[in-house]
């Protein structure tokens, strides 16, 4: 049975990107909260939880948008040199190609199970509702037997 709707597991409206906003401010006064301790290490891995959360939470777009957030944010305040938008060494680059591109495998990951996920929902449904209208048609034709041999 093909399934068009499967796209509309996600909660629809602002909602999800309210709290991508919500999450990414958090994930980044996490982040700064510990920067002392942590300096360059780990620019984003408080983003990419977030991000994680959000997909499954609410989709695919408002994830893309937690990443778009989030790398300028992450580049600019934990990327040495601090505060500024430098080119960064080759190996920060590798850091924040491997984040990101962890980042998008994940939400592509949890947003391809999440439909799956809501296809057998939806396919339960249907076939629970046919079992229904099954049953109800098969008593009304024994019923109409019965009572046509009487």
């Amino acid at each position: 049975m093909q399934t068009k709707n499967v796209k509309c597991w996600a909660p629809i409206g602002y909602k999800g990107y309210l709290y991508a906003i919500l999450g990414v401010f958090l994930a980044f006064c996490v982040r700064y909260s510990m920067h002392a301790f942590l300096q360059g290490n780990l620019p984003m891995t408080f983003f990419i939880v977030n991000t994680i959360i959000i997909a499954l939470k609410f989709g695919l777009v408002p994830s893309l948008l937690t990443i778009t957030l989030s790398i300028p944010l992450s580049f600019y305040f934990f990327v040495p040199p601090f505060d500024s938008y430098d080119l960064p060494t080759p190996q920060d680059a590798f850091v924040f190609l491997s984040y990101i591109s962890i980042a998008v495998v994940a939400v592509g990951i949890i947003e391809w199970l999440q439909r799956e996920r809501y296809k057998a929902v939806l396919l339960t449904r249907v076939s629970d509702s046919r079992y229904r209208l099954l049953a109800q048609t098969s008593y009304k034709l024994k019923k109409a037997q019965s009572s046509a041999e009487v």
